[in-house]
């Protein structure tokens, strides 16, 4: 065995479904590797074709496609270090899932190994059993001397550590480590949530010191749809962790693995919630942008602290020049909030526009009475907001732009947001956002953005301190409609991030408040089926991992918690 092995790592972000230009990309960072020296090349999991791929991996043509994008990188090899790639491969079964996920090993111009992930996660944002059938043996390759073990993603978190719960009951890690293996590489694409960098730290940095190898593991980076995959890729030894990639952007790092490696000062995985979120948020949104074709982002401007850190997040993330901010008042919008709306445009440079609707909604209302029935109460207040949602559509469509929604995820959680209005758009940028987070970014955003004048913050003062509201009819506010946001949130985040479980929570808040919001999360369900994405940035978001039907009973649900 070696003294060391030095390793080129590609954290690559790829484009789901672009395998041609995944794989163009691998072989240009690969080449650079190669002349820096490097011992072997490792990618993430499912680089070739980016992930989570869904059902693209349902099409031949894009396993064929993979095929050939390997037998080309393999070509590189015949005068390289060997290359290990993240694709997915055919079982050559006729029953069961008809694929792996497997790391390829490419070396001396041909594919000669490959490992099947033996872990297949399908719970929360995954369904990997929907493809793919597991891989059941371990494998250890010789590169320059060392036996190098191969493992992928959920191999690793087999444990409470990062996932919350035991999941499985092998431990492939071990088993690597057990078939010879001097150092470990794990190929991945785990997406973030807050402080998960740390968590994945913690695990890893465990790993190497149970198995006594080094573990290098590599991840993904990118916007993918909802999900956001942060990167940190690293190496932990069992003396601590020797290196790690930066964040939130894709890196094409080399390191001497060595297992005398004693450890230095190393970047923290740490940050605050808000400036943890505020790096995922721009690199999601940015690559939703990117990854679709758009350039433009509408955002309706209300004056409220959501509509302007939505803003204030869009111009972090695609440039002032591509954010259009809209005012949309109707006869009980107040003048402060036209001018909150055109301050927060003003500070962050962006294009702006007041649109007038009062006149529009009147006309609607005049249309419906004469011809079918007079709305009143909650029909008729979100007839302003349902026009609303039609003006930024059609202005978006004009600009071949994208809508942003500004909801976040307490409003969301309890349907407060009008389908086809408020909640119209492409995309939920604060989606997964509880409302004190939103204010937290507030803050990230007055320090990190720049003003127009030095002593102005890009969110005034009076954004902030104002109290929230829908304001669809005079005097309105949301605490007259939902529970104190503090309570809401608590409330929310042991029901939706815990599983339910509201034991801590029993004694702080009344069984009737509790009882009343989760009839509001039970009944909101079919709203949120129609609603734009959320950028996750939690461990339970309310888009794709958040999975429950609609037309069902929840009522002993409820009843349960206060037997």
């Amino acid at each position: 065995m070696n003294a060391e092995l030095t390793t080129g790592v590609i954290q690559h972000n790829p484009v789901v479904g672009g395998v041609a230009s995944n794989a163009a990309r691998i072989a240009d960072e690969y080449a650079v590797l190669r002349e820096a020296g490097a011992d072997l090349v490792v990618t993430p999991e499912l680089s070739l074709i980016g992930y989570p791929p869904r059902d693209l991996l349902h099409r031949p043509a894009v396993l064929d496609a993979q095929e050939s994008a390997l037998d080309r990188l393999a070509s590189q090899t015949s005068d390289g270090p060997p290359l290990i790639v993240g694709a997915a491969t055919r079982t050559e079964r006729d029953t069961g899932p008809p694929l792996y996920n497997a790391a390829v090993v490419l070396r001396d111009g041909t594919q000669s190994e490959a490992y099947h992930k033996r872990l297949l996660p399908t719970y929360d944002v995954f369904d990997e059993h929907r493809y793919f059938r597991p891989g059941s043996e371990p494998l250890v390759v010789d590169v320059a001397g060392t036996d190098v073990g191969v493992t992928i993603c959920e191999d690793a978190w087999q444990d409470v550590i990062v996932t919350g719960t035991q999941r499985h009951e092998e431990r492939p890690l071990m088993d690597t480590a057990a078939a010879g293996a001097d150092l470990i590489l794990t190929l991945s694409a785990s997406p973030f949530s807050l402080n998960k960098p740390a968590r994945r730290e913690s695990r890893f940095l465990a790993h190497a010191a149970q198995t006594t190898c080094p573990v290098v593991f590599v991840n993904q980076v990118g916007g993918n749809d909802e999900l956001i995959f942060d990167g940190h890729s690293l190496v932990a030894t069992k003396q601590g962790l020797q290196t790690q990639c930066a964040g939130f952007e894709s890196a094409t790092d080399i390191v001497d693995v060595s297992l005398s490696h004693q450890p230095g000062d190393q970047p923290s995985n740490r940050e605050p919630n808000a400036s943890q979120a505020s790096e995922a948020l721009a690199l999601g949104l940015r690559d939703y942008f990117d990854k679709t074709g758009f350039e433009e982002a509408v955002i309706g401007l209300s004056g409220g602290i959501d509509s302007s850190v939505a803003a204030a997040l869009a111009v972090d993330a695609l440039g002032a020049d591509n954010v259009y901010g809209v005012s949309l008042p109707s006869e009980v919008t107040s003048q402060q909030s036209v001018t909150d709306a055109e301050a927060v445009a003003t500070n962050l440079g962006i294009e702006f526009d007041v649109v007038p609707i009062g006149p529009t909604v009147e006309a609607l209302s005049e249309t419906l009475a004469e011809n079918t029935t007079s709305l009143t109460g909650v029909a008729a207040e979100n007839v302003q907001a349902r026009i609303r949602g039609d003006v930024l559509m059609g202005i978006a469509n004009q600009r071949n732009a994208l809508v942003l929604t500004p909801d976040n995820k307490s409003e969301a959680a309890v349907g407060y947001c009008t389908l086809y209005g408020d909640a119209v758009g492409a995309l939920a940028p604060l989606g997964d956002c509880y409302k004190r987070l939103v204010y937290e970014l507030a803050g990230v955003y007055n320090e990190s953005l720049s003003a127009s004048s030095a002593s102005s913050p890009v969110i005034p003062v009076s954004v902030i301190e104002k109290e929230p509201t829908a304001e669809l009819r005079a005097g309105q506010t949301d605490e007259q409609e939902l529970p104190a946001y503090d309570v809401l949130d608590a409330i929310l985040e042991q029901y939706v991030e815990q599983d339910g479980d509201l034991s801590s929570i029993r004694e702080a808040h009344p069984d009737h408040v509790i009882d009343d919001v989760l009839r509001r999360v039970a009944s909101a369900e079919f709203k949120r089926r129609q609603t734009p994405p959320p950028l996750r940035v939690t461990q339970k978001s309310l888009g794709r991992g958040w999975n429950y039907p609609v037309a069902a009973v929840y009522e002993h649900i409820f009843n349960l918690e206060w037997a």
